[in-house]
């Protein structure tokens, strides 16, 4: 797979999730840089070889960041992805899922109506 086709893939898999943790509304991409190399800080040297995307939605008539991180990990697992809810800490929900070495985060907040999904494909060379 080259990175453009895991790049596309993780985006596509944000979405779906997203429309199915908040009904009825769409996900939005709120970050896609696009290929970067995550050691570019450090010497500078070598290819692009990841991609970091993130996704936001969210209703503002309905606060539920305990139900929505339920529902997405319903729908990580059922695509595929293994999920771990973990527990609530000062009103932070969250959850990690993995999948084929791809990554994904989901965050949910006690008093905010909005969703993050955040997600990074495996390294790869094309």
């Amino acid at each position: 797979m080259t990175l453009t086709q895991a790049r596309d893939f993780l985006r596509a898999e944000l979405l779906a999730v997203a429309a199915v943790a908040v009904p009825g509304l769409d996900g939005v991409v709120t970050h896609d840089p696009g290929p970067v190399n995550p050691r570019a800080m450090s010497d500078g040297r070598g290819p692009a070889t990841i991609c970091s995307i993130t996704v936001e939605t969210g209703d503002p008539a309905v606060v539920d960041p305990a139900g929505q991180v339920a529902a997405a990990a319903a729908a990580l697992t059922s695509r595929g992805w293994e999920t771990e809810i973990a527990p609530v800490e000062g009103g932070h929900h969250s959850l990690a899922a993995r999948r084929d070495e791809y990554e994904v985060a989901v965050h949910g907040w006690d008093g905010d109506w909005r969703l993050t999904l955040a997600g990074e494909t495996p390294e790869i060379t094309d």
